[in-house]
């Protein structure tokens, strides 16, 4: 996928060749674990509130969508290698949304840790009307029960979204995607790892790398632009457009099919109820 943008395939990079693309910089290696664990909460009014922005540097992320919530609450377990470890968990107000975050302080340079790796992981409740922007280093995502529009940039872990109502946008570099009853329409540019999708509403455009793709129970169009991988389509109400690179390609029930490209694999394709191109 050659128009794929610069910032998402230095994400997927490996750690050697990215240490080249820093020229200049400083390499800590540590054999240091983070096993100190400490609990802190933060919480603020959701009132005037319709947005909560979230950077994350390591750890995981959990936001629970609720339809009782008048204040957006944050469980964040810290893991540090020293008591005294600075780090930064902050919740503000910024410009009529909410901001979290969360990052671990370290010296400069770039630290390399052969042990666990000092991190924050968060469990953060919003009402569910809330719209989300999460920019997020590694650690996994869930996001479950959100109904305003969100925003995924992500480097690396698995990202799991379910019973959402607004528009989804993930940029992600590594890592598994599942997505599961979605009601808004879905835009996907991902650099490795699977993607499952099962009863989406909405549109769904997947640029993707490497990986397999399942895509069931769709309610609109589905366009691939795929490199590596196998495709599995299947009752799709709208139009599948592939241009792939390599992997098997199956569509099974479809309101029509055209393939722009198909590199190398099987293909199999089933009750298609439209036109049907393959060029």
């Amino acid at each position: 996928m050659t128009n794929k943008s610069l910032s998402l395939l230095t994400k997927s990079l490996p750690i050697a060749t990215s240490l080249l693309l820093l020229s200049g910089c400083v390499v800590h290696i540590s054999t240091a674990n983070a096993n100190i664990q400490q609990q802190q909460q933060r919480s603020i009014s959701a009132a005037q509130l319709q947005r909560l922005d979230i950077e994350s540097e390591a750890g995981s992320v959990r936001v629970i969508g609720s339809s009782t919530a008048t204040e957006i609450t944050v469980d964040a377990t810290i893991y540090t290698v020293k008591s005294d470890d600075p780090y930064i968990l902050t919740l503000e107000q910024k410009s009529g949304k909410a901001v979290l975050t969360a990052k671990n302080n370290q010296s400069s340079g770039m630290q390399i840790y052969q042990g666990n790796s000092p991190s924050i992981d968060l469990v953060v409740t919003v009402p569910s009307s809330f719209s989300l922007d999460i920019e997020d280093g590694s650690g996994d995502i869930d996001i479950n029960g959100v109904q305003g529009d969100i925003d995924i940039d992500d480097g690396s872990g698995d990202i799991n979204v379910q019973s959402i109502t607004g528009n989804l946008k993930i940029s992600d570099g590594s890592g598994s995607i599942t997505i599961n009853n979605a009601a808004g329409n879905l835009k996907i540019e991902d650099g490795s790892g699977d993607i499952n999708l099962v009863d989406i509403t909405g549109s769904v455009d997947i640029d993707d790398n490497s990986g397999s793709i399942s895509a069931k129970q769709l309610g609109s169009y589905l366009t691939i632009e795929d490199d590596s991988g196998d495709i599995f389509a299947e009752h799709i109400n709208g139009l599948v457009t592939i241009e792939d690179g390599s992997g098997s390609i199956r569509v099974n029930h479809a309101t029509g099919l055209t393939i722009i490209d198909d590199g190398s694999g099987d293909l199999s394709i089933d009750n298609i109820n439209g036109p049907v191109k393959l060029d």
